[in-house]
């Protein structure tokens, strides 16, 4: 079956391909049969979410860290992201064909829940109540969500930084954005500049936000249980939650428009979910282990729900940890390790001691990185550790590290002194014994950049961080030169690439390029 990428309608699980268009993407449901009752618009939603088990995790996450500069390749490494590790990869990668076809599969869920609820508003026969109605809303606010998650997460990937003064002219993205499985070729969409595909991201987020919050807080204490279904469950709970809420929608908005080197509003909405309160920052080790080992803590903004092993997304760890029966693949750099202080609780919860021997018999005493240790509830289906923690796309602690980029990179007196307030609160809860440090701009936000290392190393950011530092990938020392894949070589530990390589950017997939006319001649530079 010829693969078709745009508007894939799929089942969105990683390592899943991409279907004929022409097949409807809930088992075959036809349209006008699908999205006609509450019912309808639960099990499409049920879709939506399935699709974030993939995308929050596995690949979509670790591909780009391991092409980017803080692990290396153990000797014995299986070759897994073999390609981007070394910087030898090509538009028929497997890994990138699939993230972007999953990711315009999970836009053709959205594109499909919009336009059902279009032709509900248009039908009078379909009839609803109002608290029902109410409720579809919150959901198509969710698609709309969706839709700006999936294109800005490929923009981070497929295209250059955002520069304001460039954006009408550097490519983007093809917009797709209306349900339309049975589309010839010859209408599939080409590229877009980056700044209309931006446009379209800042504005599915607009309407995510207002369909949220209006039907929220239109629904009265009696309404909340409808069908079976709290509508709640997008307001944001203390300790977060597993739904899209207002405050999702902002934390994103906060991250695209750090981005879009939109200081101003960066700081902004990063500062409101900060002054929120609804997330405090935890500051002792154990509490700070139950975040990554138990999925809990009160620090999470969004992390998505996974109700047992079978219902589970693509384990994060296993690289990094290895099985009995299997090697660790990567090893944190000496690099990483050296940035973190003895007293930084982070050093305990994001990595573990161990004796590590390789195959040629060389074996040194190393950090391994231990993120995503496996909550032991996921564990039930077998003895062996899984290595299967919820996904958590969206923590404060980045809110406080954008809040101080942001204001150092507005620059006034008042806004750094804002950045300094918001990187001196993230490591007092993090290093033990910190007292407030002082700042000037440029040591500002050359500190927002180890602080963003060390918090986020491992989340899938480290690639788009250096793409708008417009820096380069050096890769770090390894901790011991005798247990990592051909030492000193340019394509492992010696690995330098200048912040114009073309494979900072991503190539389009060939089976797009091969499939879609409209995108012959608009191939990234270099592939």
């Amino acid at each position: 079956m010829k693969k078709q990428f745009i508007i894939a309608s799929t089942l969105l699980m990683f390592g899943m391909a991409s279907c004929d268009m022409g097949q409807m993407p809930y088992d075959s449901i036809p349209t006008e049969e699908a999205l006609t009752t509450l019912v309808g618009f639960e099990e499409a939603r049920t879709g939506l979410y399935s699709a974030y088990l993939g995308m929050a995790g596995g690949s979509y996450v670790l591909a780009p860290e391991i092409q980017a500069d803080a692990f290396n390749a153990v000797a014995d490494f299986s070759n897994k992201y073999g390609e981007l590790y070394r910087w030898m990869f090509e538009s028929n990668l497997s890994t990138i064909e699939t993230i972007w076809a999953n990711c315009y599969g999970a836009i053709g869920r959205a594109n499909f829940f919009i336009d059902g609820v279009q032709k509900i508003e248009e039908n009078p026969a379909i009839e609803l109540t109002e608290v029902q109605k109410r409720q579809i809303n919150v959901y198509e606010g969710e698609a709309y969500f969706t839709r700006a998650y999936c294109y800005f997460y490929l923009t981070t990937l497929f295209c250059l930084d955002y520069a304001p003064a460039t954006a009408s002219s550097t490519s983007g993205l093809p917009l797709q954005i209306k349900y339309e499985p049975k589309i010839p070729a010859t209408q599939y969409p080409g590229r877009s500049s980056l700044e209309d595909t931006y446009r379209q991201i800042l504005e599915d987020l607009e309407e995510a936000e207002t369909r949220i919050e209006t039907a929220i807080n239109g629904i009265t204490d009696n309404d909340r249980y409808i069908n079976g279904a709290y509508v709640t469950v997008n307001t944001a709970p203390k300790n977060g939650g597993n739904y899209i809420t207002v405050d999702v929608v902002k934390a994103l908005k906060a991250r695209v428009a750090l981005q879009m080197d939109d200081y101003e509003h960066a700081a902004k909405y990063a500062g409101e979910l900060i002054d929120s309160k609804k997330y405090p920052l935890v500051n002792t080790e154990e509490d700070f282990k139950k975040i990554w080992k138990n999925d809990g803590g009160t620090e999470t903004i969004w992390q998505i729900a996974m109700s047992s092993a079978d219902d589970a997304g693509v384990p994060l760890g296993t690289i990094f940890i290895g099985y009995p029966t299997t090697k660790k693949d990567y090893i944190p750099t000496q690099t990483l390790i050296d940035l973190y202080a003895s007293e930084d609780i982070r050093l305990a919860t994001y990595f573990g001691k161990y004796h590590l021997t390789v195959s040629s018999g060389n074996a040194a005493d190393i950090y391994f990185f231990n993120k995503y240790p496996g909550n032991d509830y996921y564990n039930a289906l077998g003895s062996e550790t899984r290595y299967l923690n919820q996904p958590k796309p969206f923590r404060i602690a980045e809110m406080y590290l954008i809040a101080a980029e942001a204001n150092a990179r507005i620059g006034t007196a008042v806004s750094v002194d804002k950045g300094k307030e918001a990187i001196n609160a993230l490591k007092k809860a993090r290093i033990t014994g910190f007292t407030d440090a002082t700042y000037d701009k440029e040591s500002l936000l050359n500190e927002v950049m180890n602080e963003r290392e060390r918090e986020l190393v491992g989340e899938g950011y480290r690639m788009m961080d250096l793409k708008r530092w417009g820096k380069g990938v050096k890769r770090g020392q390894p901790q011991s030169k005798g247990l990592v894949l051909f030492p000193g070589q340019t394509t492992t530990d010696g690995l330098d690439r200048p912040a114009d390589d073309q494979r900072m950017v991503w190539p389009i997939p060939k089976g797009e390029m091969d499939s879609n006319p409209q995108l012959a001649g608009q191939q990234n530079p270099g592939y």
